[in-house]
Parts: C-alpha cells; sequence; structure tokens
C-alpha cells in the first residue's frame, strides 16, 4: 500500500512540470495577398520636327516615356545640292575672252582658230592673206590666245599676233612691215543675258627699207606705236540670238620719226631728219550688230560708222566711213 501511495505521489508531482515546460504550438503565418501584376510602361510616343537652312538639315527628335521626356537633336549635313545641268549655250568667242573650246576647229572669213586645249588655242585672220587682191601683198600671219582666267562670272584672256608684210613699189622702193599687237579681253556676265566684253590692245609695228622717190633717198626704220581700247555689249535675247553693241577708240599714237635724203644737183645733197604726225590721232567706230550662235555655225551681221579698223591688225582707216560688221565661221 506504501508502495502505490509513493508512487501516486510522484506522478502527481511530476504532471504540472510536464505542463509548464511543453511547447506551445507555433501560429501559421497567414499569407499576404498575392500583389497586382504592374502595369506595363506605356509605349514610347516619339514626334520628329524637320528644318531645312541652306544645304543643312536639322532633325529634332522628342521621344516621350515615363520619365520626362528627352529630347534629342540630330543634325544631318547633307551634301551641297547638285544644281540643274547649265543649258549649253554657245559663246561669242571673236575679240572677247571665251574659247572655242579643246579640239574645236573653227573656220571664218575673219579668223581660222583651233583649240589646242580648253585654255589654249591658235589661229590665223584670213582678211591679211586676202590683202594681196587690194594691195598686191601678202601678210602671213600668225595668232595664238590663251584663258589666264575662268571663273564665273570673269573671265580674262591674251592675246599676241605677228603680221609681216613684204611691200614693193616703184622706182626701186621697197620695205618690209612686221605688225605686233598684243591684246588683253575681259568678259563679264553682269547678268545671265547680258555680257560686257571690255578690250585693251597695244599695238607695235616696224616699217624699214629703203627706195628713191621723185629723188628722194630714204631707209632706215619707223616703230609705230598706238594704243586702242573696246568694249562690246551683248544682249542675249535667246539661247542662240544675241544683239550686240561695239565701240572702239584709239586713245594714244606716237609720232613716227624718219629720216630721208635728197638730191637736187650732182653737187647738192640734203639730208632730212623728222617726226611724221599720224593725220588721225584718235580714230573711232561705234557698230551695232546681231550674233546668231548656232552648235555649228556662228554668224555676226551689223553696220555702224567711224575709222574702220583693219580685223587683227587694227590699223584704222585714215577717213570716216561705213563701216561693216559680218562674220562667218563653221564649228566643227
Amino acid at each position: 500500500m506504501l508502495a502505490l501511495a509513493l508512487a501516486a505521489a510522484t506522478l502527481v508531482a511530476a504532471s504540472p512540470a510536464r505542463a509548464q515546460t511543453a511547447a506551445e504550438p507555433t501560429p501559421t503565418p497567414t499569407p499576404a495577398p498575392a500583389a497586382e501584376p504592374a502595369a506595363p510602361p506605356p509605349a514610347p510616343t516619339t514626334s520628329t520636327t524637320t528644318t531645312t537652312e541652306g544645304a543643312t538639315t536639322t532633325t529634332v527628335e522628342t521621344t516621350t516615356t515615363n520619365g520626362p521626356p528627352a529630347e534629342t537633336a540630330t543634325v544631318h549635313a547633307l551634301p551641297p545640292a547638285v544644281p540643274p545641268p547649265e543649258e549649253n549655250i554657245p559663246k561669242l568667242d571673236e575679240r572677247t575672252a571665251f574659247m572655242v573650246g579643246r579640239n574645236t576647229l573653227k573656220l571664218g572669213i575673219l579668223a581660222f582658230e583651233y583649240g589646242i586645249l580648253r585654255q589654249l588655242s591658235v589661229g590665223s585672220d584670213p582678211p591679211a592673206w586676202a590683202a594681196r587682191a587690194v594691195v598686191k601683198v601678202v601678210i602671213p600671219n600668225v595668232h595664238l590666245k590663251y584663258q589666264i582666267l575662268d571663273r564665273d562670272p570673269v573671265w580674262l584672256t591674251v592675246l599676241g599676233a605677228v603680221y609681216y608684210a613684204r611691200i614693193k613699189g616703184g622706182q626701186d622702193t621697197s620695205a618690209d612691215l612686221i605688225d605686233v599687237p598684243l591684246s588683253l579681253f575681259a568678259t563679264v556676265k553682269v547678268h545671265p543675258r547680258i555680257y560686257l566684253h571690255g578690250e585693251g590692245t597695244y599695238i607695235f609695228a616696224r616699217l624699214t627699207g629703203s627706195g628713191d622717190l621723185s629723188r628722194v633717198q630714204w631707209n632706215g626704220g619707223a616703230p609705230l606705236r598706238a594704243g586702242q581700247a573696246g568694249l562690246m555689249a551683248q544682249f542675249r535675247i535667246s539661247r542662240i540670238v544675241s544683239l550686240t553693241a561695239t565701240g572702239r577708240y584709239q586713245f594714244y599714237v606716237a609720232d613716227i620719226p624718219f629720216d630721208a635724203t635728197s638730191t637736187t644737183d650732182p653737187y647738192t645733197t640734203a639730208t632730212l631728219r623728222g617726226q611724221l604726225v599720224p593725220g588721225v590721232q584718235h580714230p573711232w567706230e561705234v557698230i551695232g550688230g546681231v550674233a546668231v550662235l548656232w552648235k555649228h555655225f556662228h554668224m555676226i551681221v551689223g553696220g555702224g560708222y567711224g575709222y574702220y579698223f583693219l580685223p587683227g591688225m587694227d590699223i584704222p582707216n585714215t577717213s570716216k566711213t561705213f563701216v561693216p560688221d559680218l562674220s562667218l565661221a563653221v564649228v566643227l
């Protein structure tokens, strides 16, 4: 009995302690509600603004996203705009700064011309050769034309020529004439249809020989020097037809020195030295005309008044008269 009582007491004493040390159950956490899926960001929007100034195009692109709008500027430098092809307009190349062109042959009544290069040509003047029909003298000649500036709207060209004549007269009279005109041509395009062609020419000639003119013996040489200026206005009324107005003026001429001897009898000889003053020191001419310039045929027709200047040699007539202006040429 005693043993049962002791066992019962032991069980009673041990029960509260077990109750106190028993682990309390851990509460199960309540799951948080599932988060709503984030809404997709709005699609970016882009706007483009393009401005063009001259040969530069500026494009401004504005892109809008969730954040503040970001603006980017892009500059595109376009190559220079290609100009439309220039209209192929035949050029007036007689007494102007224009050239006939490379590998081009021009056969005219005033000049034969061949373009060795685009800026260089060589030629000869038929009127000087044809003078034999009037004065019974042959005048061989040659000229060279070179363009030193070709920069639209300004062109500059130099031309040098040499003329030679062997003159024979009666009473054992003979002489040699060498004429060397040097010219500078300037062409300015003041308007797509208006050209001004300026010219400045210096002429140096020398006459040498001897003869017996009515018992007056002359010999030696005489230098001839003169300066001339010319201006041509060209108004192009169509692709091939132009109106022209030309003026020429000799502003300078030098006196001509000479030596002569005269035998009045077998015992008397007189020597004369002096200066020969030209009868007309400042000759001039004015001419109006029409130029028709096809690709393979050029024609200039006109007329005026003044002292006629021999084409090429630029030697003026000694009296005022009607001045014709005619030029026909085939361009090959």
